[in-house]
């Protein structure tokens, strides 16, 4: 019995700084110069959708620690009932695919400017990376989760260019403003489409 409540004391720990960590990310400001650029749009993740996202993960989230602690307890005496962790472990799981999308959203400005179809990208490392859309883009790679996760579905966007890939999250795509340049994006390349139960960039 100590055993479990030192899992479920240890879970609830990993929770709590993970979503206070991806609550931070969201609400602070990244370094990368939002300086006027002529023309373009900046492609960003707005924090409407950010706060969408971030309460729908941490509802799907609390889903699976609650699963889990009942799976655990009441598994001792009904083995049957183990079939219920990778369930839980799965919802779980969300909240790290969420903070690494968030991580890449925020660590990079993408600037679009529809006219010339000229696309910027900075992080906040400093590096820079400058191509045309409708030139240079060599591939498109769609990878999504296997299912939307309360409305919401997870998954990145691989840009395949001379100098390298670029990845950008689906959860940027939800925004309106940033419609323009999806469109654009998907006139360009057919993307070849992937399923991964966690699709990690």
């Amino acid at each position: 019995m100590n055993k479990i409540l030192l899992i479920v004391i240890l879970l609830a720990v990993l929770l709590y700084f993970l979503s206070r960590r991806i609550m931070m990310r969201s609400k602070t400001s990244t370094g990368v110069q939002r300086s006027n650029k002529q023309g373009y749009y900046l492609i960003d993740l707005p924090a409407q959708v950010a706060g969408k996202a971030i309460k729908s993960t941490m509802y799907s989230a609390g889903i699976g620690a609650v699963l889990l602690v009942i799976t655990v307890l009441l598994a001792i005496k009904i083995k049957i009932l183990f079939f219920l962790l990778p369930i839980s472990f799965y919802l779980i799981g969300q909240l790290f695919l969420l903070n690494n999308h968030m991580k890449y959203a925020k660590n990079q400005r993408i600037w679009y400017n529809p006219q010339s179809k000229d696309v910027w990208v900075e992080w906040l490392s400093g590096n820079q990376v400058h191509f045309k859309l409708d030139s240079d883009l060599k591939s498109l790679k769609a990878v999504k989760a296997v299912q939307k996760n309360q409305g919401m579905l997870y998954g990145y966007y691989e840009l395949g260019l001379a100098e390298g890939a670029i990845f950008i999250p689906f959860l940027m795509e939800e925004s309106q403003l940033n419609q323009r340049f999806f469109q654009d994006l998907k006139l360009q390349a057919n993307a070849s489409s992937k399923s991964s139960l966690f699709p990690m960039i």
